[in-house]
């Protein structure tokens, strides 16, 4: 059985929705039809467990509904896979079953997940063990955009009657918001158990300002020919509810992502750098 030739580890909020729906599209690309499986995260970073099982079940339910209303027809062998994505999950022959699916040869494989790029050394190394040396994509994103965009979502997901300033604050600093955007220790993780040329970092604002160019990057990144149609490339993908932020939880961001923000300027070149 195949396993992954490429990882796109991250950001979260990061357009990692918009790429995986646009890779899918890649006559030469196959991906599970369950965005983010979380394997390796599942099993390196422990704060992940509480919720990983839930996102496996809703996604591939959601998997089900979508073939049963669009399907030609009903595949049952395809309920059969969707249904092992359930049984066992997070053993390494539970991802190996996620890519055993017919008519798969000379396919580029991927796995999207953008947790994976929280891992710890040891689950990096573990990646290496598992599948060698796939392709590396990292959707960098402002530390401080990155992470409002998040806090959207987690208000839009956890609502309250009223939120007074100690509530913005307080769930401003969930651990799970700050330790996403944390480059300065994920980036140099990753850099020092991939060569250079099997990583491709790329700023979050250049898929709105040229996503043909991004898309034509990642064709020469992971041996693509070139896409049939680049049509429909410039649809957003699961846009955040527009909440409003207090100015001062922007500030506060500001401040905590100091570091990180020098961080990037220090890292990637100033081109980069305004795209973020």
């Amino acid at each position: 059985m195949a396993l992954p030739q490429f990882l796109c580890i991250g950001a979260q909020k990061a357009a990692t929705s918009w790429l995986y729906i646009n890779l899918q599209r890649h006559h030469q690309v196959w991906m599970p039809p369950v965005k983010e499986l979380h394997y390796f995260n599942h099993l390196f970073v422990p704060e992940n467990r509480s919720w990983t099982t839930y996102h496996m079940r809703q996604g591939t339910g959601n998997a089900v509904k979508h073939h049963i209303k669009y399907g030609e027809y009903i595949d049952f062998n395809y309920l059969k896979y969707l249904t092992r994505l359930m049984e066992e999950p997070f053993t390494e022959a539970w991802y190996r079953a996620a890519f055993d699916r017919p008519n798969l040869k000379g396919k580029v494989l991927g796995d999207i997940t953008p947790e994976y790029s929280t891992l710890p050394d040891e689950g990096i190394d573990h990646v290496r063990q598992l599948l060698g040396a796939p392709k590396i994509i990292y959707i960098i994103r402002h530390p401080v955009s990155r992470a409002l965009s998040q806090l959207r979502m987690y208000v839009d997901r956890h609502p309250r009657d009223t939120m007074q300033e100690s509530d913005w604050l307080e769930v401003a600093q969930n651990w799970d918001l700050l330790n996403r955007g944390d480059y300065k220790t994920y980036i140099p993780r990753w850099k020092k158990k991939f060569v250079s040329q099997d990583l491709m970092f790329i700023p979050f604002n250049r898929v709105a300002k040229d996503p043909t160019a991004v898309l034509k990057g990642l064709e020469t990144f992971l041996g693509l020919e070139p896409f049939k149609s680049y049509d429909r490339i410039e649809e957003k993908v699961h846009k955040t509810k527009d909440i409003s932020i207090p100015a001062y939880v922007s500030d506060v961001y500001h401040k905590i992502f100091a570091e990180q923000i020098q961080f990037l300027k220090d890292e990637f070149p100033a081109d980069f750098i305004a795209d973020l």
